[in-house]
């Protein structure tokens, strides 16, 4: 199930004059779906791009690109309505004077009469986007806490290949939840693993588990809406993770370990999410082991224990660690808590892996402890992260509203 972040927002979406125009078609239907409400203004250039009928049935209201004598107020209006201001696709035209403060039409104007959270998502050719002049206006509007939203690499309208591409949708909804949300982990580096690990006994057959990476992965998601940099340490996994992320591959437990020692000193927090491979084989093979019909004895030894060689090196950082187990929950749970030196710990009963709802408990060392449970991993990433943030970062939503930055 996907989750609800964006059920009943009000998103104003603005549509300048970039070949890229034709994509923000899905971008709407994308939003639609998870339930936001969305408005669009265009410039009066975009409508030789895209048709208004279309935007009209996607986003089952009229758009906008010029004042109406009977609403003369209707960039005030448009303002005060959103949630969040996003323009998808940014032309290098609009960048500028929204850089220099020029309201020359509908989308200038409601821009600057906005006050909500803003979003900018550029497309145009490599060399223009580039331009030092043009990079000078993108850093003016970050100063200004708007979000800009990369843009990606690949071949352009004009047969080049390079920087400049909108987007990727699903990038783009991310920013939009970004901007909603509040920055719990501003400015942290967080270390995550997900996946499941492998250890071979020749090269085609090896030891690993049901792990999806799923969970993993919206983790990642959650520290990144919240405002943090989220590096990934991925072992085996059946999902497909965004190429914005920083991820580092691994496949053997042995591997990911020296990865995460690598990383964890310069991070404020580690989500200790893959399911690591507790043995490995004694005896391995350079070849494939050929059938016999006779049996095959092996032997297992454990796999290094990852949370607990970071707990050996660790300062200030926050080690977070997930559990999954059959019975007993709370009290192997707690064990680990212990044992492992962390500062907190989820366990999840069997069934939720490789679903897509969840349920866990969340204990902390602090004694803190409270049960988890959401229709999406998503949701529940997203509310376990903010907790973590809350009771050890001293982070708080007490009267804060969506959307509203730290």
């Amino acid at each position: 199930m996907k989750a609800s972040f964006l059920k009943g927002k009000k998103i104003l979406l603005g549509i300048t004059s970039s070949i890229s125009a034709y994509k923000i078609y899905d971008l709407i239907r994308v939003l639609k779906k998870e339930g936001a409400e969305v408005k669009v203004i265009l410039t009066p250039q975009t409508l030789k791009l895209i048709s208004p009928l279309v935007i009209s049935t996607l986003s089952e209201n009229p758009p906008y690109w010029d004042w109406d004598l009977n609403n003369p107020l209707l960039h005030i209006n448009l303002a005060r309505w959103c949630d969040v201001f996003l323009i998808a696709p940014a032309t290098i035209n609009t960048i500028s004077k929204l850089a220099y403060g020029i309201a020359d039409n509908l989308l200038t104007s409601t821009w600057f009469a906005c006050n909500k959270p803003k979003i900018i998502a550029p497309a145009a050719n490599t060399v223009m986007i580039k331009d030092a002049v043009i990079q000078e206006n993108l850093k003016k509007l970050q100063a200004q806490k708007v979000l800009i939203v990369p843009s990606g690499k690949g071949e352009l309208a004009c047969k080049e290949f390079g920087e400049g591409k909108l987007a990727d949708i699903e990038l783009i909804r991310d920013y939009i939840i970004k901007a909603l949300s509040p920055w719990l982990w501003e400015n942290k580096k967080v270390l995550i693993t997900l996946g499941s690990t492998r250890e071979y006994l020749d090269p085609v057959r090896f030891l690993t588990n049901a792990s999806s990476g799923k969970m993993g992965l919206a983790l990642a998601k959650a520290v990144f809406y919240q405002g943090g940099t989220p590096i990934i340490v991925a072992g085996d996994t059946s999902i497909k993770i965004p190429n914005w992320f920083e991820v580092h591959k691994v496949e053997t437990t042995q591997k990911m370990l020296k990865k995460c020692l690598e990383i964890f000193p310069n991070t404020e927090a580690v989500f200790m999410n893959s399911a690591v491979v507790d043995y490995r084989f004694k005896e391995t093979f350079s070849s494939k082991l050929k059938k016999k019909n006779e049996e095959l004895k092996i032997t297992l030894i454990p796999t290094p224990d990852i949370l607990k060689a970071l707990s050996k090196i660790r300062k200030n950082q926050l080690l977070i660690g997930f559990a999954v187990e059959t019975d007993n929950l709370i009290e192997n749970a707690q064990k680990k808590l212990k044992e492992k030196n962390l500062s907190a710990i989820v366990v999840n009963p069997i069934t939720v892996m490789g679903k897509d709802f969840y349920e866990g408990i969340l204990i902390t060392d602090r004694g803190h402890r409270e049960e988890i449970k959401s229709p999406s991993k998503e949701e529940a990433a997203f509310y376990i992260t903010k907790r973590i943030a809350e009771i050890f970062l001293k982070k708080s939503l007490k009267g804060k509203e969506l959307g509203e930055k730290e």
